[in-house]
């Protein structure tokens, strides 16, 4: 029964990873040192598939969570922003050279 808890506890560890075949074939193996009785094996595969499923969309809403705090804290400038201001620096610069024109016209 130790061995069952110990594998099981190994199991959720690396749930994220495992992909279906790895599960089927975990099971079947404890199925074959008689750890768990044949008839149990696929309720046991669809709950650890289930739970893998769960740990990746926790894991995924976390990284999405953790993203989101990382763009709050350092705005990232798009290409659209930087040619936006680009603009607006070039008519600023006409203007800047208009009224700089029209001074020394005035001296």
């Amino acid at each position: 029964m130790a061995r069952l808890i110990e594998k099981s506890v190994l199991l959720g560890l690396g749930l994220l990873t495992l992909t279906r075949d790895k599960v089927v074939n975990f099971v079947n193996s404890l199925v074959e040192e008689g750890e768990v009785k044949a008839e149990e094996a696929p309720s046991i595969i669809d709950r650890l598939i289930a739970r893998g499923e769960e740990e990746r969309e926790e894991l995924r809403r976390v990284v999405r969570e953790e993203l989101e705090k990382a763009r709050a804290s350092f705005p990232f400038v798009s290409r659209k922003d930087i040619e936006e201001l680009n603009q607006k620096l070039d008519q600023l610069a006409r203007r800047l050279d208009e009224l700089s024109g029209e001074k020394k016209q005035s001296e």
